[in-house]
């Protein structure tokens, strides 16, 4: 039992923790530190960290925010492969939409356009 939170039953004088006393059940009691002071919890003061434990746990995030040069180059070197890869289907594409009309199989040459004599 600890003694900041020791109750003294007014009634029977049994000392308890509960909000009721367990021996007759009165619930009129005064706390034990009434007449008994209880010490500080914490007799030292936590000593404060020593500063160049702050820089080193922000050079380990500044590490993480850095990515390595390797990483750096596999991200470019996939990024241009999809690129390239990219222009060769638009290019390997363009030549099938140059003829704009088709004529059926069998079909004869459509007569072009006679030309103008300018006299």
């Amino acid at each position: 039992m600890q003694l900041n939170t020791a109750r003294l039953c007014l009634d029977c004088q049994e000392l308890h923790e509960e909000s009721a006393c367990p021996i007759c059940g009165s619930e009129s009691f005064a706390y034990i530190t009434r007449w008994i002071p209880a010490p500080e919890r914490r007799t030292t003061v936590r000593p404060a960290p020593p500063p160049n434990d702050v820089e080193t746990y922000r050079q380990l995030l500044a590490a993480d925010a850095v990515a390595p040069r390797t990483a750096q180059w596999l991200k470019r070197g996939a990024l241009v492969a999809a690129a390239v890869s990219v222009a060769g289907w638009l290019l390997k594409r363009a030549p099938d939409k140059a003829p704009a009309t088709k004529r059926p199989a069998g079909a004869p040459p459509s007569p072009e356009p006679a030309a103008r004599n300018r006299d």
